[in-house]
């Protein structure tokens, strides 16, 4: 099974605000399933964004 991981979590490694994930997760810009509650973020949905994001892109592939 694929390795989940929390917001807070995601957060720490793009060291961004809560409010940046959150708004990143909003726009489905990065995957997420929702259990109950509560939002996990696949770990290889994250490190897909991350590679989208620096492989060379203007940096504003979504909007605030």
């Amino acid at each position: 099974m694929e390795q989940m991981l929390t917001m807070q979590e995601a957060k720490a490694l793009l060291r961004v605000s809560y409010r940046t994930i959150h708004r990143l997760v909003s726009n489905n810009i990065i995957p997420s399933v929702k259990v109950g509650r509560v939002i996990r973020i696949p770990q290889s949905g994250l490190k897909k964004f991350i590679l989208n994001d620096t492989s060379g892109g203007s940096g504003n592939d979504y909007q605030q």
